[in-house]
């Protein structure tokens, strides 16, 4: 992140491995795709960012506060596997809850209704190219001020900006990534420590007093959001 962060980038240098195509279509294909020869050629790479490791809260049936919406896999805050459950440990995941929601959930679906179409276009998400700017400043800004290496300064500008885009979005989708990117930027910038996945250059140590699973509403990171831009300005 650093190296690409200083404009040096960073690669994976596959020349020495033989018949890599063949081993790795995937990669290779992809890398095809961008006018890479991976035989010749280094390939440059990116940190994938788990922004956001079990964020919904729920309970033993995978049950959220919502009724009728039940969360499994990374997206749910169980507990099961600690504060940094990644893909690699959610066969429970898969295994028990998936099945807990669908025992939980048998019964109570409603009769299937025909469907409709409606040919009702106001009602609809703008076009794609309308608020394309808007989503990549967003996804932008996440990953330059939310992502690997985090500090105080960087998650106030990026609640700023996310509670803008967040107020002038007029797409349902663009308006859920603002609002997704602001809860995941709060408990950033509320969490003045380093733990797990979650670095601040400015607190770059664990606190121990900050040792427990904390909870936060849309309306309270929207005041963390509202205090850091205070204190920024």
């Amino acid at each position: 992140f650093a190296e690409i962060a200083a404009g040096r980038g960073a690669f994976l240098d596959a020349r020495g491995i033989k018949n890599f195509a063949g081993r790795f279509p995937t990669v290779y294909a992809a890398a095809k795709a961008a006018a890479i020869d991976p035989s010749t050629a280094p390939m440059p790479v990116a940190p994938a960012v788990h922004y956001h490791m079990g964020g919904v809260l729920t309970d033993a049936k995978g049950r959220t506060s919502l009724d009728g919406l039940w969360a499994a896999g990374e997206v749910a805050s169980t507990g099961a596997h600690g504060a940094n459950r990644l893909a690699s440990n959610s066969l429970l995941e898969t295994v028990v809850f998936a099945a807990r929601i669908a025992e939980d959930i048998s019964g109570l679906m409603p009769e299937a209704k025909p469907a409709t179409w409606s040919d009702d276009v106001s009602a609809q998400a703008p076009a794609a190219t309308a608020e394309s700017a808007d989503e990549e400043h967003l996804r932008a800004l996440m990953s330059a001020d939310v992502g690997v290496i985090r500090s105080g300064a960087g998650l106030a500008r990026a609640l700023g900006a996310l509670v803008s885009i967040e107020r002038k979005a007029r797409s349902r989708t663009l308006r859920d990534m603002a609002t997704a990117g602001l809860l995941i930027a709060a408990g950033a910038y509320a969490r003045t420590e380093s733990r797990g996945a979650h670095f601040r250059m400015d607190f770059p140590q664990a606190d121990p007093a900050q040792a427990h699973r904390t909870f936060r509403t849309l309306d309270e990171a929207r005041l963390i959001a509202e205090r850091a831009s205070a204190k920024a300005a």
